[in-house]
């Protein structure tokens, strides 16, 4: 059972029912009322009750012919009732804002899309005096900071076929595929991109990772700023300011 922390306010069954439901989601076979009671030290009883419950309102189904229980599609379906990415813009809209404002500069988060990235949302500073990459613009996914740090939220399978598939990427000489590979690798350990531009000289980006890995709701935080120098100090404030912004946008997501 897990360890109760001091609470302001306290709902004994509501925890006790979403203990069973997040037991069941780890199990990979149905388990028994006195499975999950001594598994999550509650009295038979207890559980009982609460099973009752979530049998009746869907949330648990008893497999034909015994008394094993397991979870049922009602939570899949609850949470596809609202856009993934719906959720995702409303989750990253005010958490920009304020870095934007923080930082005077633009910044901006895009997804994948094929071999390209989609800027899905910008927000300007208030003095709007800077660089900016306007929401529907179209980037290159492997010329780009934020490309590189997209690529590193997917297993090694998913990026191989994506690689694969890129035609940037197959241009370049096998030497070449390697050290963008290993590109990705230092950008997943370090967990930021900090890079020249390759699409707009004199233009430094940094990013950063957003969203649930290996699922369509990731992509990236960046920010592209004037400067002819990547040792520039302001960009590692930047840095520390997008990385605040990206665990405030993951609060709002619950991950």
């Amino acid at each position: 059972m897990p360890a109760k922390d001091d609470k302001r306010y306290s709902a004994p069954a509501l925890e006790k029912g979403l203990d069973i439901l997040e037991f069941l989601a780890n199990q990979a076979v149905p388990c028994s009322q006195t499975e999950i009671a001594e598994s999550l030290e509650r009295t038979p009883s207890e559980i009982y009750r609460m099973l009752s419950v979530l049998e009746q309102r869907g949330y648990v189904l008893k497999q034909a012919g015994t008394t094993s229980f397991s979870l049922s599609l009602k939570l899949f379906e609850l949470g596809h009732l609202q856009s993934g990415i719906s959720n995702l813009r409303k989750a990253i809209r005010y958490p920009m804002e304020q870095l934007a404002n923080e930082i005077g500069e633009a910044c901006h988060f895009s997804i994948q899309n094929g071999s390209d990235l989609i800027v899905m949302m910008e927000r300007m500073p208030a003095r709007r005096i800077c660089l900016a990459v306007g929401e529907g613009t179209v980037l290159p996914l492997t010329k780009t900071a934020s490309g590189l740090v997209q690529l590193t939220q997917f297993d090694d399978t998913e990026l191989q076929s994506i690689l694969a598939g890129d035609e940037n990427y197959q241009s370049l000489s096998k030497a070449k595929q390697q050290d963008y590979q290993k590109r990705i690798t230092l950008a997943r350990e370090q967990g930021h991109v900090i890079a020249n531009s390759q699409v707009s000289p004199g233009v430094v980006d940094v990013a950063v990772p957003i969203g649930i890995t290996n699922t369509d709701l990731c992509g990236s935080l960046a920010v592209s700023q004037l400067s002819a120098d990547i040792q520039d100090p302001k960009i590692q404030t930047n840095l520390k300011a997008m990385q605040a912004c990206a665990a405030t946008i993951h609060q709002n997501l619950g991950i």
